[in-house]
């Protein structure tokens, strides 16, 4: 099933018929409204294949709810996780047989999810990044996989196992925020989202409701300079915490803080209420400032982290800090792994040369005797 545009003008919907062979065309309007119904035509074909297939097992729905059910998370990742799953997985791979989805049913959701959506006032939306699309695909990936390692198994193999997910171009290629923005952001911020991107930026917390929004005055020790951290660490039902080092140069902010707020409450607030989520003010500040490049409040962190690992930072430590995996942040951060080999190579000491204005040894060239052979 596809969408094409003749060289008149005109949309067609187009695919080939499994009974004759024969490739089928059906021809419609110019312009927007064409578009649309072409698009529609190929969805509804493509839909109408999907059902025709021969129920084998459980359906892809039956798995996600015992993998949602069974499977450990916080309460943000089930959260997030359900969004992905009620909004665009389980509407396109609900229905199907667990075991019959196919390469072909991934590569369709990818296009679907690429393209561009209509809406009933005829304006058009960009279809999502491809970073978007490959959360989703793993998702999918996970509970196929999930069902496999169930014991007894509720499908015997997954179908898309080898199937390779679109490349992750959001995260690699936002570049974290400079110095300079950084300050432009702060300056423009409101009183509460520059108390946030303070702390992010000096620790490295997840900027979300879990860690940096749910921090409290009772966890932060100025007598050891430390403060204690609720992890948001994926796969992990149960919160854990960890103890994160307060930077030298944000010490007597918070002190000053701590003083205002009388020692009780949120570290950050909005007139004395928690804050759930500071995108709102973040945005309005990118405004303020002028900045007109795609940044996000999670890029302080990963900001954090770049740093970190270019003042050679042990990544062990790093990763205790941060409350990630040192293999994520060798995946998520090559590219300062890279810096850090080409240091790591300089700091050999130079191999020692000869010295060449010594007096050289000369041999002898003076040929040697050949032995006679002995007769016999």
């Amino acid at each position: 099933m596809a969408v094409a545009q003749r060289k008149d003008g005109r949309w067609i919907a187009y695919w080939r018929d499994k009974k004759t062979g024969k490739v089928v065309q059906e021809y419609f309007g110019r312009g927007p409204d064409g578009e649309k119904a072409a698009r529609q035509r190929s969805d509804e074909i493509a839909f109408a294949r999907r059902k025709a297939r021969k129920p084998r097992g459980p359906t892809f729905a039956d798995l996600a709810q015992v993998y949602v059910e069974n499977q450990r998370f916080n309460d943000n990742s089930v959260n997030m996780l359900a969004i992905r799953l009620a909004a665009n997985i389980l509407p396109f791979f609900g229905d199907l047989p667990a075991q019959a989805i196919t390469s072909q049913d991934m590569d369709d959701y990818v296009r679907r999810r690429r393209r561009a959506v209509w809406f009933r006032n005829q304006t058009r939306r960009v279809g999502v990044k491809d970073a978007t699309i490959s959360r989703e695909l793993t998702d999918v990936k996970a509970i196929l996989n999930f069902a496999v390692r169930r014991s007894p198994p509720l499908i015997s193999y997954n179908p898309v196992a080898a199937y390779r997910k679109p490349g992750e171009n959001d995260l690699a290629r936002i570049q974290p925020p400079t110095n300079d923005e950084a300050a432009a952001i702060l300056a423009a911020a409101a009183a509460h989202l520059a108390r946030a991107i303070k702390l992010a930026w000096y620790t490295g917390m997840r900027p979300g409701a879990v860690e940096l929004l749910s921090l409290t005055w009772d966890r932060v020790r100025f007598d050891r300079s430390v403060m204690t951290v609720t992890c948001s660490e994926k796969g992990k039902k149960l919160a854990r915490l960890r103890t994160v080092p307060i930077h030298e140069a944000l010490l007597p902010e918070l002190a000053a803080w701590h003083q205002a707020d009388g020692g009780k409450g949120h570290v950050v607030h909005y007139k004395g209420r928690a804050v759930a989520s500071i995108k709102h003010a973040w945005r309005k500040a990118l405004k303020r400032a002028g900045i007109t490049r795609r940044l996000r409040p999670y890029d302080l962190r990963h900001c954090f982290v770049t740093q970190a690992l270019e003042s050679g930072a042990d990544i062990g430590a790093l990763a205790r800090i941060v409350g990630s995996r040192p293999e994520t942040l060798q995946r998520f951060y090559q590219h300062v792994s890279k810096d850090l080999e080409k240091r790591t190579v300089a700091t050999i000491s130079p191999l020692a040369m000869p010295d060449h204005t010594a007096p050289k040894i000369v041999l002898s060239k003076k040929p040697h005797k050949r032995l006679k052979r002995n007769s016999i």
